[in-house]
Parts: C-alpha cells; structure tokens; sequence
C-alpha cells in the first residue's frame, strides 16, 4: 500500500513538473509563486525518496515545508499588498509567517474555511515532525530497542499531505498565470493522488 501510494505520488510529481515546465512573466508575484511551487516539487520529491529508503523522520520532517510553501505562496498571490511582495523579495528577515492568516486567504481565494480548517488540523503535527518533537521522538523505539516505529498511517498522511500541498501550488501558479487549461490538467492529476 505504502509503495502504492508513493508511486502514485511520484507520478503526479513527474507529470506536474512537466505541466508547469515553462517561461514565466518577470512578474513577483508569479516568480516568488513558481520558486515556491519548484521547491516544493524538489521537497516531494525528496519525501518519495525518503520514505522509499525507510527514512521516515527526516520524510516527514519536509512535509511542513511543502505545506508552508503552499500557504506562502497563496498568501502572496491572494493576501499580499506590492509593499509586501517586494518587501519579500528583498528583505531576507520579512517575516511572512506571521502575516499568513488563513482567514485572509480563505477569503481571498473562497475557499469557505479551507486554509483555516487545514492550518489548525495539520499545523501541530507537522511543527512536531519537523522540529524533533514528540511525534518523532516516540516513534525511535520499537519494543525497547532503539529503532523507527512509524504506523502505515503516518507515513500514507506525509504522502497525502505533501501531494496536495504540490497540487495546490501548481494549481496556484496556472491559476496566477492565466493557464485555464493547465489548471485543468492538474484538476484531472488530483484524482489519481494517493
């Protein structure tokens, strides 16, 4: 199942590369928005590979920034004033975490609660994959001995999570761009996500 579903994922990666495989407008909002979507596919990427090598702590230690990329990106695209994009892109200490409230984006792009509903649900767990935090510690040990006890579950929701992340950005950047018939490819993609 595990192999299924990383197959699965790798596929929709390889296809959305090649969907997104274009010139892009010198235009802030849509380089930052493709640099996001771009280093979000190299970290899927790197999840597959992980996961693939049993080297599920540090698999789903990326996951949190494939899903932060995706909330970036869309606060830049639907929340950000052109102060703030350039600020962005200038400014290496532009905290943008903290201006990413999912309500602004969740009204910007109607998404009736989706990123807020999907920042509280996956925000906690994902800080704790990422930061060496209990979720990773306990699952160190398997019967006493110090070894990886990662549930089937654990590993299916980094793959889930990380693949929706990617879809949304490369939906995102069709989107962002005008490509109507891109978005509609990566639409079709999104039924075959593990």
């Amino acid at each position: 199942m595990i192999s299924d579903s990383l197959l699965a994922a790798e596929r929709i990666n390889t296809k959305l590369c090649a969907i997104l495989r274009n010139n892009y407008p010198d235009d802030r909002r849509i380089t930052i928005t493709a640099a996001f979507c771009n280093l979000a596919l190299d970290h899927h990427t790197a999840i597959i590979l992980l996961f693939r090598n049993r080297l599920y702590g540090s698999g789903l230690a990326l996951v949190r920034s494939t899903f932060e990329a995706m909330l970036r990106a869309h606060w830049i695209v639907g929340c950000a004033t052109a102060p703030e994009v350039d600020q962005f892109a200038e400014n290496p200490a532009f905290d943008i975490m903290s201006r990413c409230d999912p309500d602004r984006i969740d009204k910007a792009f109607q998404a009736e609660g989706f990123f807020r509903r999907a920042k509280e649900d996956a925000w906690a767990p994902l800080n704790a994959y990422t930061h060496g935090g209990l979720a990773q510690l306990v699952r160190q040990f398997s019967d006493g001995k110090i070894e990886a006890s990662y549930s089937d579950e654990d590993i299916l929701e980094g793959v889930r999570a990380a693949t929706e992340s990617v879809l949304m950005l490369g939906r995102l950047l069709a989107y962002v761009t005008g490509k109507m018939d891109r978005m509609a490819e990566i639409d079709a993609l999104s039924a075959q996500r593990p």
